[in-house]
């Protein structure tokens, strides 16, 4: 069953502690492909939840209400931002205990009732559909290096770019592929990122 878990609202002096589980959380998973040396803020309100054992933050979960980074989705909502719980405590339903509690928060506060997930991990997808989350989109995401013709129109700005984060619809990425030198490498390498609805 395991141990007991507090939910409880992230404070700022949990900031440091937060940064290493969070940094402990991308060894694991390619969820994310840069690393943050501090808390994210976002624009809008957000839940911020923190899930506590024995004092130690096993868990986190970010949910920015109505976030401005798509546009498909047309009512209310809340984004996740950021989500995971520390390998040595899964598989007790604790992730799943930390977005029941973010629903709650979300229908009393700001009377929402639908969530929005986004991952390239595959791991983070299986359990997204686990947990019944419907799928609204799919898309590439990848690193490619800059053509000669692209570094010297950014040069005139006074950019050097040495390589550069992109994404793509599935059906676009054959012909950039084909076009474009993909970046290779374990944490950058293309990958289908798919989002997520889900109404408990």
């Amino acid at each position: 069953m395991g141990e007991k878990i507090i939910i409880r609202n992230y404070k700022k002096e949990d900031e440091l502690e937060w940064l290493d589980l969070h940094a402990s959380l991308m060894v694991d998973s390619y969820a994310w492909w840069t690393v943050i040396h501090q808390k994210p803020e976002y624009k809008n309100e957000s839940i911020d939840l923190v899930g506590v054992i024995n004092d130690k933050i096993i868990a986190l979960l970010t949910i920015e209400i109505n976030a401005d980074i798509i546009d498909l989705i047309e009512d209310d909502y809340g984004f996740a931002w950021e989500f995971g719980v520390h390998r040595d405590y899964r598989g007790h339903g604790y992730g799943k205990k930390l977005i029941k509690r973010a629903h709650k928060i979300m229908k009393e506060s700001y009377g929402i009732n639908k969530s929005i997930w986004f991952s390239q991990d595959k791991k983070a997808q299986k359990y997204y559909e686990s947990l019944g989350m419907k799928e609204i989109e799919r898309h590439w995401q990848f690193s490619f290096l800059p053509t000669e013709k692209q570094k010297k129109e950014f040069e005139k700005d006074g950019l050097s770019s040495l390589e550069i984060r992109a994404s793509s619809k599935v059906d676009d990425f054959k012909k950039i592929k084909d076009k474009y030198k993909l970046i290779e490498d374990d944490a950058l390498k293309a990958r289908i990122c798919i989002g997520y609805e889900y109404i408990p």
